[in-house]
């Protein structure tokens, strides 16, 4: 569970203009609660339609303080990293399943082809294959039709064994 609070002062200005009249704005506290995944996601919810454009330039201003790179984008499923992130998983899994390459090599092929720290397998089995499963069967609910979003059986049959990765010491590895 992460649990945040800290004190910011900075400056806002509503144009170019107005440099010398810039108000202080103090944010007294900022607070997050929560565990893991869905902690990092309820720090990251990546505006609403409720929310004023003041606010959400003022929280991107508050990021930036922070040392951290914020970026915007619309609500989508997954909106942006997950978004492209879990159907690279879903397509090396399936690619596997129609026997056109081994999960070894394909987390061979994308560590030294692509550069990333771990193959799919691999991240898969790190994220946990319940967490992944839980997303893609959300995007799934909500639209059926795409192909990005379909049921993975190897997935589905994995989790249902209870062998949801390094947290329970199997996945599509296995680990001591």
């Amino acid at each position: 569970m992460a649990f945040v609070t800290r004190q910011f002062v900075r400056s806002m200005s509503s144009s170019s203009t107005a440099a010398a009249s810039a108000k202080k704005i103090l944010v007294k506290h900022v607070t997050v609660i929560g565990g893991g995944l869905m902690g990092a996601g309820i720090a990251q919810v990546i505006k609403t339609p409720m929310t004023s454009q003041k606010t959400f330039e003022s929280l991107l201003d508050f990021s930036r303080a922070l040392g951290k790179h914020p970026v915007a984008c619309k609500d989508t499923p997954g909106f942006i990293v997950n978004r492209l992130l879990v159907p690279y998983l879903m397509e090396a899994v399936r690619l596997c399943e129609r026997g056109e390459a081994s999960k070894e090599d394909i987390d061979t092929a994308m560590k030294l082809g692509a550069g990333y720290p771990m193959g799919p397998f691999e991240l898969l089995d790190y994220v946990g294959l319940d967490t992944t499963k839980f997303i893609l069967d959300g995007w799934h609910e909500m639209d059926s039709k795409n192909p990005l979003f379909q049921p993975c059986p190897s997935l589905d049959k994995l989790v249902a064994e209870k062998k949801f990765g390094k947290k329970s010491g199997e996945g599509f590895y296995k680990y001591k």
